[in-house]
């Protein structure tokens, strides 16, 4: 299904993490909430604060969907992270490979690649207008 920056706008929280098959605890994430806004997004650390902030580009005719995570601001800033993503109504699976920084082919780790995977679950739509 191609997606669209728009289908991807929202609050999201994280509910599922893990790093190449090792479940990771969710709690323990920089990441509280995940605010989206169309190309952008920032992270928003357990104390409210902004903890990181960039662009997004998204590639939707590629398979899986692609998306270029662009850091501005944070520990991120001038760093492009080549994710892959699924989404799935409310759902919102980002994948990316913490070590080479190729785009992963698959959601699943091939050989010794150490894979990143963040389930989110939508909290707020995304505002109209």
């Amino acid at each position: 299904m191609a997606e669209s920056a728009a289908a991807l706008s929202g609050t999201w929280v994280p509910v599922a993490a893990e790093v190449s098959g090792q479940r990771l605890v969710v709690s323990q994430l920089r990441v509280a909430r995940l605010v989206i806004e169309r190309d952008t997004y920032r992270i928003i650390g357990h104390h409210g604060q902004v903890v990181d902030r960039g662009e997004l580009h998204l590639h939707p005719s590629a398979f899986p969907c692609a998306l270029d995570i662009v850091g501005i601001d944070g520990p991120n800033a001038g760093k492009r992270m080549r994710a892959i993503i699924e989404l799935d109504c409310d759902r919102l699976c980002v994948c990316y490979d913490l070590e080479s920084g190729e785009r992963p082919a698959s959601m699943q780790p091939q050989g010794d690649q150490l894979l990143l995977s963040i389930t989110y679950a939508r909290t707020m739509p995304a505002r109209a207008g």
